[in-house]
């Protein structure tokens, strides 16, 4: 999927001179001091760009925008002192050469190294703000398809998802241990460490059925402010005999059904992390559970986990212990729910059979819904209300069209929808019951050379009401407008769309307001995927779309 990015623009940091900005640019530096969207819209509509910016007066910004004075008296505020930032010139360590300033610094020449470091602490003050603005959004991933060896590689700073429970048995629950100090650790510290986070997990596992994957390598810890939960780091490994003779502490840590645990627990998989940043090879340690009903059933398992003991120097096995999984943590099994627990052995062993039978892919279960929380709010705890929605969409199956009232909430500035029957029975005509929207065809956006963009969208009326652009004909059309093959499309329509979404995302629309979200729950025919390309083409910079499909297989 395409991860939506964004670096806010800063005043006091610009990344060219002023003078060089296009109006895009200009509208991204207005949203950034605060300026409401409605004015930055007005000025776009007039063209301003840097020169045009440097140029302006309290007078033009409310004559001609009709700006109230406090805004305009804000822009010219703001812009003078974003004027006055460019143009200072680096600080000389040189002495000025007026023999009286000279004096006067020999006479405070013991003052100076206070001072100069007191200007230097604030200098740093004002920047850390800037620079934390420029964190980027780390990007999600997928985590190597469950009990398989595929050629697969992680990318250093991405982030899996959530540690999580027991879901449905067969996809599996998933533990990070970032094993951050595994440098630092002696063979036989490392083995046992690894071992009893491995034993502890797979226990857990077992003893509730569910398949699991531990990781080795991923950050675990919610504290540690330079990353976030789940992000792949990787260990450097020096020995990988090291993790795979780990797995002999089976022998000593359960009394029975040692056979057992070994055919349950994968060897250890060692996928490499790449990092453009370093030549040291780090990997992440992963091990799969596999509980199969056809070796658990009817059994309870309990561990004498391995602890490493620094005041006697040797490992000591702890006490024999029932684990379970308890959400995403593997904890023991008290003694006033033993019983409990016991007893109910055969209904966990049922579900792990019925769930043998009808086997969810692993790999294509996420959470989903955080995944699409995150990108569409880009990590914060809402929608931001003066940003737009651009939705692709296809065909919808009546099942699907009662899950959709979280689009009904969004500011959706236009809709590109293959479904020629969506005003009759698809999702023009679930979200027509509550909004209002206008009907238009990729013809309605050819705009003449004597009109302007503003005469334009208010001829559409596109800031006032949804616009719903049917792409490939509209089966309710009065003036017949059926659909078309892909070949007359690509020779008739395909044009008339990349025109339409230049027009949208280059002069309606200014850079930054909008996001646009692929929402496709039908299979994908060529129209949707040269939509898809042109957005990249014409958005490439903006990196604003990102993908939901139904299946793998469609994306």
């Amino acid at each position: 999927m395409l991860k939506s990015f964004f670096f806010p623009f800063s005043a006091e940091q610009p990344h060219q001179s002023p003078r060089q900005w296009t109006e895009s640019e200009v509208s991204d530096w207005l949203r950034s001091i605060g300026v409401k969207e409605t004015y930055i819209q007005k000025l776009y509509e007039e063209e301003v760009d840097g020169q045009c910016l440097l140029a302006l007066d309290e007078h033009f910004l409310v004559t001609k925008v009709s700006m109230k004075s406090g805004p305009a008296n804000l822009i010219i505020k703001r812009r003078d002192e974003l004027i006055n930032f460019t143009q200072k010139p680096p600080e000389k360590s040189t002495c000025s050469s007026d023999q009286t300033n000279k004096k006067r610094n020999l006479g405070n020449k013991i003052d100076l190294p206070k001072q100069k470091a007191k200007e230097e602490e604030n200098v740093l003050q004002e920047k850390q703000p800037v620079v934390q603005q420029c964190v980027l959004t780390k990007e999600d991933c997928r985590a190597r398809p469950f009990d398989k060896d595929p050629d697969f590689i992680y990318v250093k700073h991405r982030v899996l998802q959530p540690e999580s429970g027991a879901f449905n048995l067969i996809n599996p629950c998933r533990e990070f241990k970032s094993l951050a100090n595994a440098s630092q650790l002696d063979n036989t510290r490392l083995r046992t460490k690894f071992a009893r986070e491995v034993l502890k997990f797979a226990t857990g596992c077992m003893n509730v059925r569910t398949n699991g994957t531990i990781h080795f390598g991923v950050m675990d810890s919610r504290e540690d402010a330079d990353y976030v939960h789940g992000e792949i780091i990787g260990i450097p490994i020096k020995d990988k005999d090291v993790f795979v003779d780990a797995l002999d502490f089976i022998e000593r840590s359960f009394s029975s059904d040692k056979e057992h645990i070994r055919q349950c627990v994968r060897p250890p998989r060692f996928i490499e992390v790449m990092d453009r940043t370093s030549v040291e090879k780090r990997y992440v340690v992963e091990v799969d559970i596999v509980p199969s009903i056809s070796i658990v059933r009817g059994k309870i398992y309990k561990v004498r986990l391995p602890n490493f003991k620094e005041s006697a120097n040797k490992v000591e096995f702890e006490k024999e212990t029932v684990l379970r999984r308890v959400g995403s943590k593997t904890e023991p099994v008290g003694d006033t729910d033993q019983l409990d627990f016991f007893q109910r052995i055969q209904d966990r062993d049922a579900q792990r059979e019925e769930a043998e039978k009808y086997p969810c892919d692993p790999e294509i279960y996420q959470n989903l819904g955080r995944k699409l929380t995150m990108l569409m709010t880009r990590g914060k705890k809402s929608i931001e209300k003066e940003k737009w929605f651009i939705l692709v969409t296809n065909k919808f199956k009546p099942e699907d069209l009662c899950h959709i009232d979280w689009l009904l909430n969004m500011n959706i500035f236009c809709v590109f929808d293959f479904d020629p029957d969506s005003n009759i029975s698809g999702l023009c005509s679930k979200y027509s019951q509550s909004h209002a929207a206008n009907m238009h065809s990729l013809q309605s956006y050819q705009i003449s050379r004597d009109t302007t963009i503003k005469e334009f969208t208010g001829k559409l009326l596109l800031f006032e009401q949804t616009s719903w652009i049917f792409c490939n004909g509209r089966s309710d059309f009065k003036g017949s407008e059926p659909p078309c093959d892909d070949i007359t499309w690509t020779n008739t329509k395909r044009p008339l769309l990349r025109e339409t979404i230049s027009l949208i995302c280059k002069h309606i629309l200014p850079k930054g307001t909008f996001q646009v979200i692929f929402l496709l729950t039908s299979p994908v025919e060529n129209p949707s995927f040269t939509l898809f390309m042109s957005f990249q083409q014409t958005c490439k910079a903006m990196k604003t779309s990102f993908a939901s499909v139904n299946q793998r297989k469609t994306f």
